[in-house]
């Protein structure tokens, strides 16, 4: 935003006609899920300049306050140029934040006429020569979360249907591109949430398994449940919670030894575990329901020797 005003800009909005086959090139494009979200949102601003014939397209974002929208990319066709950072105080500009809550799209053919932009016109007409905008919200999930603005520059055309028509095709776009970087931020995390712990789950002092509560298998063991039953992480994997137990126990204890432990917390458990080799070993059971990732829950048992 904070770019030095280019006189004798001139740009000549494309024909309502052609909009359409440019939403069409837009959607097509295979960069959501390959590129970053700063190259696509380069993309999505630079192609929808040239599609739609204005000097400047940029994307706004809604702090989660309310209290400002900020820039994260502005392209500006004549200089080629690329650039972010700009900030808009809604305290400073009330009328303008509150017809984005309001309303489907402004459309100022004027910004000194129009009431959402009267408030700020002076000041961005000399900054940027800026002579009309169409501002289009971005909307997740149904909330409000940015802008899409398309800005005349050294020419003021009336802005028609299909230009809004083609503005909400690219703010949806731009909905998709943050939704698409949206999953991939929570899918890293998770995939940092589980090596964590992993790194915590093989590096307890205590035998740990991972179950599942409702079918009662073992999904996981770490190093020192190994060494508790004698046997590889891969033979403990898939079995049912009841082939840990000599068969000969009571039938409680024998069907749900980690279950018991879970419903019962604080009550000590103690059971007998069986090996592959046929050799039993005495344990104090703990358990718990754990929300291990995308809310999934397990059954993590800690069992100690007695």
């Amino acid at each position: 935003m904070e770019n030095m005003l280019h006189s004798g800009v001139s740009s000549k909005l494309m024909a309502p006609a052609g909009l359409p086959e440019g939403v069409a090139t837009l959607s097509r494009g295979a960069y959501f899920k390959e590129a970053s979200l700063d190259m696509t949102l380069s993309i999505l601003t630079e192609s929808a300049a040239r599609m739609a014939g204005v000097e400047r397209v940029s994307i706004w974002a809604l702090t989660h306050d309310h209290d400002e929208l900020r820039c994260l990319e502005l392209f500006e066709q004549s200089p080629q140029r690329h650039s972010s950072g700009g900030v808009l105080q809604a305290a400073e500009h009330p009328a303008y934040f509150s017809a984005l809550h309001q309303e489907a799209c402004i459309v100022a053919d004027d910004l000194f006429m129009h009431q959402s932009t009267q408030g700020f016109a002076a000041e961005y007409l000399a900054r940027h020569g800026v002579t009309a905008l169409l501002a289009t919200p971005i909307h997740i999930r149904g909330d409000l979360q940015g802008v899409l603005c398309l800005e005349q520059v050294g020419i003021q055309q009336p802005w028609t249907p299909s230009h809004q028509l083609f503005a909400h095709a690219v703010a949806n776009l731009v909905t998709l591109a943050l939704v698409e970087y949206e999953a991939t931020q929570a899918k890293q995390q998770a995939q940092a949430n589980a090596e964590r712990m992993r790194v915590v789950f093989d590096a307890s002092p205590d035998a740990m398994l991972l179950a599942d509560p409702v079918s009662g298998l073992i999904l996981d063991a770490n190093r020192q449940a190994e060494k508790l039953f004698a046997c590889p992480r891969r033979q403990l994997i898939g079995k049912h919670r009841r082939a840990l137990h000599p068969s000969g126990l009571a039938e409680g204890t024998s069907e749900s030894c980690l279950a018991m432990a879970a419903e019962l917390p604080t009550v000590a458990h103690h059971c007998e575990i069986l090996r592959p080799d046929g050799s039993t070993q005495r344990v104090s059971v703990s358990a718990e329901l754990a929300e291990i990732s995308n809310g999934r829950k397990l059954l993590l048992g800690v069992l100690r020797p007695l």
